[in-house]
């Protein structure tokens, strides 16, 4: 796996443009460039399961449910992690394709 950053973004799962830092159960949540998410506590049990973003459901202030992301979406929050912008065409690529096979 890569290094992990901060899942501070947009919400995936709708148009909603307000930025947050993104948690679950009270944990911190942290993505790879290859768009795995997981809690940063390591003792925590999301630590040890990274789970694909698109496999993730979300809940922002706009909707009060957990949604599934799309994959406009996604890459709308996505442009705004560091290490996705700055990986290689070729990671990039293959992380497209990955988020593509996901939309319905």
């Amino acid at each position: 796996m890569s290094e992990w950053e901060d899942f501070k973004t947009k919400c995936p799962s709708c148009d909603n443009t307000e930025i947050i830092y993104w948690t679950k159960d009270q944990c911190h949540l942290i993505i790879n460039k290859e768009g795995y998410i997981k809690c940063n506590n390591s003792s925590c049990q999301h630590n040890q399961n990274p789970t694909f973003i698109m496999e993730y459901k979300f809940k922002c202030g706009k909707h009060e449910d957990y949604r599934k992301p799309n994959s406009t979406n996604v890459w709308a929050a996505l442009g705004m992690i560091s290490s996705i912008v700055n990986s290689s065409k070729t990671e990039r690529k293959k992380l497209f394709f990955r988020i593509n096979e996901y939309d319905d």
